[in-house]
């Protein structure tokens, strides 16, 4: 009997993971599944945990790219309301404000007067703009030279938009919590809470770094207990479109660099995921930071802020 041996050969198919779905953050706010859901999606796409940690120890989290309507309360001016932001790409954000630790590590002691809590878990403050921007520098650095740091990737301050973004994690609502934000929710002043919204305790100073619950997407304080530095110089209007940067100072009498947040002196109204407000660079009172981690474009240009260490 003849015996036909048949050869078949298979063609090699190449496949390539496609992206995961972008936040898109309008109408519908995300579950806290569903956030925690394309924050994993996105951490393995870009070869992250969704938590992260570095060579000093920061520890940071995966925020997903999207789309969503950046507002702009209690500002100067006209700010022509919200507008549509798109970030293009996932990065990392500090789970925490940036410690007195984390600062030492990088920069050496602060010299600066710590009136408002000290120890290596409170956050950094009396901190200038100039100096958060150097700090970011210096801890690209040390990474890179522990070989912690992948390939195209660097720290610096987030942008407004960014920093809006990812302490919504995928809310809609005033704060990461709803509407009304009770100050055993977050460090701010208690006795001041915003109209409607329960007295509570006024702690008075700064709060070791953690001490409130964190957002869907593992964030801390991003409202409350320190007021944060953005990237961004501050105008009237809010910038929209793909990756927002205002990189020019505006034509304020005296420019200011995007603060946000709120501090553990700030009243209730103040701690809004949507605030946005403004400090002159050079101001050290009880603002710190959080750094972002992320892939840099071609096309993108960040200073460092070394023209701002005598004042603008």
């Amino acid at each position: 009997m003849l015996q036909i041996n048949t050869i078949m050969t298979f063609a090699a198919v190449v496949t390539f993971a496609a992206d995961p779905e972008p936040v898109k953050l309008f109408e519908k706010p995300l579950t806290k599944e569903e956030a925690q859901s394309v924050q994993k999606a996105w951490a393995e796409h870009i070869g992250f945990g969704v938590a992260f940690e570095n060579s000093i120890g920061m520890k940071l989290r995966v925020i997903p790219p999207g789309t969503y309507r950046m507002k702009s309360r209690r500002v100067e001016g006209n700010d022509g309301g919200p507008v549509e932001v798109t970030l293009s790409q996932a990065f990392l954000i500090g789970q925490f404000e940036v410690t007195q630790a984390e600062w030492e590590r990088v920069m050496g002691p602060n010299e600066n007067k710590l009136d408002a809590g000290a120890g290596d878990q409170f956050p950094v403050y009396r901190v200038n703009h100039a100096e958060a921007g150097e700090f970011c520098r210096k801890l690209t650095q040390l990474e890179r030279e522990a070989g912690k740091l992948p390939d195209g990737y660097e720290y610096r301050l987030p942008t407004a938009a960014e920093w809006g973004f990812a302490c919504r994690a995928g809310t809609l609502t005033r704060t990461p919590f709803g509407e009304k934000m009770p100050s055993r929710l977050a460090n701010y002043d208690g006795t001041r809470p915003e109209k409607g919204t329960e007295k509570g305790p006024n702690l008075g100073k700064t709060a070791e770094v953690g001490s409130y619950p964190e957002n869907a997407w593992g964030l801390h304080d991003m409202l409350g207990n320190v007021t944060e530095w953005c990237l961004d110089w501050y105008h009237h209007k809010v910038e929209g479109g793909v990756d927002p940067m205002q990189l020019k100072p505006s034509d304020m009498k005296q420019p200011g660099r995007v603060i946000r947040g709120g501090s553990w002196q700030s009243p209730g109204w103040y701690c809004h995921t949507s605030n946005r407000y403004h400090s002159k660079p050079e101001s050290r009172t009880y603002i710190g930071f959080r750094p972002v981690l992320t892939k840099v474009q071609p096309d993108q240009v960040v200073e460092t802020g070394k023209e701002e260490e005598n004042g603008v």
